[in-house]
């Protein structure tokens, strides 16, 4: 705005300066009888300043002063006006533009913390950031609909005010809406419509509809970037069906209780803290999603939706329900998990045709009583709430078929909970349970039944009676044993009983034909029974952390078991039989005192992962050759004195870990595992790689380090594949020319060794990342290190190092250079300054 313009309207002499003529521009706007606050001039004066806030001034008076007091060199002579600004005019005008989306009960600062969310600002930003982030955004969403209007235009100048936004706001929305009716986007990229001002075309909507879009009945606003749902909706009174899901929107219109005909509404994923007392004239409406929003209550008039079947109310805020929803008398599903109830109305069991319930992730610690008249009731969702206990009442649900109480605090269940005839899936993980009732042994239908992480110390014999259950889950519990009842399951095909206190299975175990998985790790079993072997469906057996000290022979009848992880117990031996798991893909022995392998362990034709490691085997058995499938082998922390040549056969193996044993050397028929990619020799006597390990085509990763190794073998250059080589604390004097053909290599260590000069080959590692060569009897690099590209680390220290090359000042990669415990003297100040040395 020109400064003669301001002189004009204030009668302001036209020579005052930028300062004088701003300050009197804005006394004069704000004086009024009622002033109370003062500021101080040039020339010390005092001149009143009125509490008004400054945002109620006209748009045409507001934006100079919201301009100059941000400017740079205004700012120390404006101080006060722009603390007047930061602490009443902008705060005011957030206010407000928080109250239009939040007209309602909540709170100032509720309102306001909910605006920053729809416009997704950053919690850290001042009123005055906010309003005009907020006023930018709404400007270019008004730009992008109505760019001939603003073109050459700037937010600035269009005024930071109420009355601008609410007008803003209802047009934008207005435009986003009719581009989504049908034949609305074509009609508003008419020449004589799309230049017509953003308001004016706003304003044409309502009569646009009622002459097209009467017979409407589908309209999917879906994600249309809606922060403001207009009034217009409610002329679409054809309308059936209406998605305003994955919007911003924070309420709604009185006017959408005018669809008369809607059935299904979506308000999902929206910011509403209300639904409009009108929704309750939605006479034909069936379902009505309002999940994910911030609901902090519903309307009573919700009770009026008489035809309502399916009500998605979870991840709001609400703390309690009206008890007029007990009027729903048509609703089947009531999804209210993730709010903040602490209790449920007793009216909640008029839902007489109720068959859904999820009141999960609550607060709830009772239930009422009237729970127990949901007689159609099929699946009740308690989880993850506070609950002590379960109604007696609870036994008259006798359609239910699907029951979560988990993760509460229940400590008992009623007797009545037998009477679930048709209950199919119970879940009691994570309570405080010390005991189950013998009336659980009612449930004829049960096939799922969760109890982990309870207190339960023993389990009533009637739980044999559950001839269905193919489920049972006890793991984390203070079991010391399974009653022999356990062996009438007939049909159990999952039984978790780990983390306990068994110290035996029962014999009658083998009883279980079906059983599929069996997990009993992480007790105290010192033997298995011999029925185990009776377990012909068994595929995956767990008993790591135990306390055996043999397998029985039986378990080699065990003709479908996958996988067996026996780890972590005390085995010294394994049985011959072991030979006869023809389907066995994994065996896990890992930390026992085994100090052999039976060669019937070659007869496991299947077996694609074998881990021995952690043991005292002294050698393999040749036979181990005839794996054939074998993908991973883990041999480490063992006494093995070498690797038998017919580890040459194992065609597909992919893994070998051998580290921490007492190799000498490697057999040659290594170089024909053509699958290898992992080979870890650490920590053994080897004072040589054979020339054969040249042949490992795929290698990626070779660790050798911790060996006596004095040299590497030329045909270390054929690993075309090799990314990562360690080679540290060996007594490696040099290094092959051929070590710069690993074009792959990202990661070579070969720290701690005697190396006295680097073949100048290194610099054609073209993908070498880290390099550490630290701790050897280097005096000089070679020129070529320079041309390490890619290479982010180099380790140097303790070396005998007098000078680096120049090229390491182009390796523009480089972040960590150790140079540490060298004789240094002659470093190119390029360096020095990079690395500040």
């Amino acid at each position: 705005m020109p400064n003669f313009w301001l002189c004009e309207l204030f009668f302001i002499d036209k020579d005052t300066n930028s300062f004088d003529l701003l300050f009197n521009f804005f006394i004069s706007s704000l004086k009024n009888k009622n002033a109370e606050k003062f500021v101080t001039t040039q020339g010390n004066k005092m001149h009143p300043i009125s509490s008004t806030s400054i945002e109620s001034l006209p748009n045409e008076l507001l934006l100079p002063i919201l301009e100059a007091c941000v400017v740079p060199p205004l700012f120390s002579v404006c101080k006060r006006w722009h603390h007047l600004l930061a602490t009443e005019a902008m705060p005011s005008l957030y206010k407000k533009i928080a109250q239009l989306h939040f007209p309602k009960k909540n709170t100032i600062t509720q309102r306001t913390l909910m605006l920053a969310k729809v416009y997704q600002l950053n919690p850290g930003l001042t009123s005055t950031e906010k309003v005009y982030q907020v006023f930018k955004q709404v400007f270019t969403l008004a730009k992008s609909i109505s760019p001939s209007e603003f073109k050459g235009k700037t937010e600035e100048k269009k005024g930071l005010t109420p009355a601008n936004y609410s007008s803003y706001l209802l047009n934008i929305n207005r435009l986003l809406l009719w581009k989504k009716l049908p034949g609305g986007k074509e009609y508003l990229s008419r020449g004589e419509i799309k230049h017509l001002p953003l308001e004016k075309k706003g304003g044409l909507l309502r009569d646009w509809i009622e002459e097209n879009c009467k017979d409407l009945t589908l309209l999917n606003l879906s994600g249309a970037g809606l922060t403001y749902l207009p009034p217009e909706i409610g002329r679409l009174s054809q309308l059936q069906t209406l998605y305003l899901n994955q919007n911003q929107l924070t309420s709604l219109p009185p006017e959408i209780g005018q669809l008369s005909q809607l059935q299904k509404l979506d308000l999902s994923q929206n910011q509403l803290i209300t639904l409009p007392t009108e929704i309750g004239r939605l006479s034909e409406l069936q379902e009505l999603d309002s999940s994910q929003n911030q609901l902090t209550a519903l309307p009573a008039e919700i009770g009026r939706l008489s035809e309502l079947q399916v009500l998605d109310l979870n991840q709001n805020q609400l703390i309690a329900l009206p008890a007029e929803i007990g009027r729903l008398s048509n609703l089947l599903q009531l999804n209210l998990n993730q709010n903040q109830l602490t209790a449920l109305p007793a009216e909640i069991g008029q839902l007489s045709e109720l068959k859904w319930l999820d009141s999960s992730q609550n607060q709830l610690i009772t239930l009422p009583t009237e729970i127990g008249q949901l007689f159609e009731l099929q699946a009740l969702h308690l989880s993850q709430n506070q609950l002590t206990s379960l109604p007696a009442e609870i036994g008259r649900l006798s359609e239910l078929q699907e029951l979560d109480s988990s993760q509460n605090q229940l400590n008992t269940l009623p007797t009545e909970i037998g009477q679930l005839s048709e209950l199919q899936v119970l879940h009691l993980n994570q309570n405080q349970l010390t005991a189950l009732p013998a009336e659980i042994g009612h449930l004829s239908q049960l096939q799922v039944l969760y109890l982990s992480q309870n207190q339960l110390t023993s389990l009533p014999a009637e739980i044999g009676h559950l001839s269905q259950l193919q489920v049972l889950h006890l793991n984390q519990n203070q079991l010391t044993s399974l009653p022999a009842e356990i062996g009438r399951l007939s049909q159990l095909q999952e039984l978790d009983s780990s983390q306990n206190q068994l110290t035996a299975l029962p014999t009658e175990i083998g009883q279980l034909s079906e059983l599929q998985m069996l997990d009993s790790s992480q007790n105290q079993l010192t033997t298995l029974p011999t029925e185990i072997g009776q377990l012909s469906q068994l595929q995956v057996l767990r008993l790591n952390q135990n306390q055996l000290t043999s397998l029985p022979v039986e378990i080699g009848q065990l003709s479908e078991l996958q996988g067996i992880d026996s780890s972590q117990n005390q085995l010294t031996a394994l049985p011959v039989e072991i030979g006869l798991m023809s389907r066995l893909q994994v065996l896990d022995l890992r930390e026992n005192q085994l100090t052999s392998l039976p060669a019937e362990i070659g007869q496991l034709s299947e077996l694609k992962e074998l881990d021995s490691s952690q043991n005292q085997l002294t050698s393999l058995p040749a036979e181990i050759g005839q794996l054939s499938n074998l993908l991973q082998l883990h041999l480490n922390q063992n006494q093995l004195t070498a690797l038998p040549a017919e580890i040459g056969q194992l065609s597909e193996l992919q893994g070998i870990g051998s580290s921490q044993n007492q190799l000498t050397s490697l057999p040659v028929e290594i170089g024909q595992l053509s699958e290898l990619q992992v080979l870890d020799l650490r920590e053994n006597q080897l004072t040589s790689l054979p020339a054969e390990i040249g042949r490992l085509s795929q290698l990626q990763e070779l660790d050798s380090s911790q060996n006596q190794l004095n040299a590497l073998p030329a045909e270390i250059g054929q690993l075309s594949e090799l990314q990562v080589l360690h080679l540290n604390q060996n007594q490696l004097t040099s290094l092959p020319v051929e070590i710069g053909q690993l074009s792959e290599l990202q990661e070579l260590d070969s720290s701690q060794n005697q190396l006295a000069s680097l073949p100048a080959e290194i610099g054609q590692l073209s993908q070498l990342q880290d390099l550490y060569l630290n701790q050897n009897q280097l005096t000089a690099l070679p020129a070529e290190i320079g041309q390490l590209s890619k290479l982010q680390e180099l380790h140097l220290n303790q070396n005998q190092l007098t000078s680096l090359p120049a090229g390491i000042g182009q390796l523009f990669q480089l972040t960590k250079l150790e140079l540490a415990e060298n004789p240094l003297k002659d470093i190119a100040e390029k360096i020095r300054q990079r690395f500040q040395l």
